[in-house]
């Protein structure tokens, strides 16, 4: 791969530095399965990869993405929903880590 975005950080964070191409980028944007990650740092300077953080995104980049969003131009994936009775249910849902997409609470 030429780039990747990754929000989830954790144990899987090592696991992709070998589908990376010399020269990608990485960009890492969160740590929903875990704020500690370890790799091998020869994985890193020999194939010029480069590590980016960002804090996310602008106000303006997202009232553009929440328009794309309204209009219905894109379109989030949703592994799920539930109502607000069931967040200990939606809960376990995103713990387990098998959805793709989305988890969706309504009050």
């Amino acid at each position: 791969m030429d780039a990747v975005a990754d929000v989830a950080g954790g144990p899987g964070f090592e696991r992709l530095l070998p589908t990376l191409r010399d020269g990608a980028r990485r960009v890492i944007a969160g740590a929903v399965a875990g704020p500690v990650v370890t790799f091998d740092p020869r994985r890193l300077y020999p194939h010029n990869l480069s590590l980016i953080g960002s804090s996310t995104h602008t106000r303006a980049h997202f009232a553009s993405w929440a328009d794309l969003a309204r209009t219905g131009t894109v379109r989030p994936r949703i592994a799920g929903g539930h109502r607000l009775t069931e967040l200990h249910a939606a809960q376990e849902e995103f713990r387990r880590g098998t959805h793709v997409g989305k988890i969706t609470v309504t009050p």
